[in-house]
């Protein structure tokens, strides 16, 4: 009997391309959120800050809630046996909500109650940009 596990090659390649996938939509949807956020600052109001530092401010503080936050739960989402199978308007409720939840904990890390269904919608808008990220890296790259 031997100590070693004999999978094949080819099981730890799915899982290192799948850990991949999500991986890569952790560093893009920051950027893509900032991005959005940018916009919408330079449409609603007087922007002074301009479109790049926007836009890299509020990828620089949206990425621990993307990695830490985004990372597991899209994971959950997407491998579940609940929800693998859901459509994918049902999995964009699920991000939305949980990207709320995330949005709620910001404003209590921030310290900034006032903004609380302010910073829950904002949660909400970078989870469906996430979840938009997602599914453009899963169709690229399988």
């Amino acid at each position: 009997m031997s100590l070693h596990n004999h999978e094949s090659p080819t099981a730890y390649k799915r899982v290192f391309d799948r850990l991949a996938i999500y991986v890569l939509a952790v560093f893009l949807s920051p950027v893509l959120f900032g991005a959005c956020l940018a916009l919408y600052s330079m449409a609603m109001y007087d922007d002074s800050w301009g479109f790049g530092p926007t836009v890299f401010v509020t990828a620089l503080y949206s990425l621990p809630f993307f990695a830490l936050g985004a990372f597991p739960v899209s994971l959950y989402i997407d491998s579940s046996v609940r929800t693998k199978q859901s459509p994918r308007w049902i999995k964009s409720l699920l991000y939305t909500g949980a990207g709320s939840i995330a949005g709620l904990l910001s404003a209590v890390l921030f310290g900034d109650m006032f903004s609380i269904p302010v910073m829950a919608l904002y949660g909400a808008v970078g989870a469906l940009v996430h979840f938009v990220v997602v599914e453009l890296v899963k169709k690229l790259f399988r």
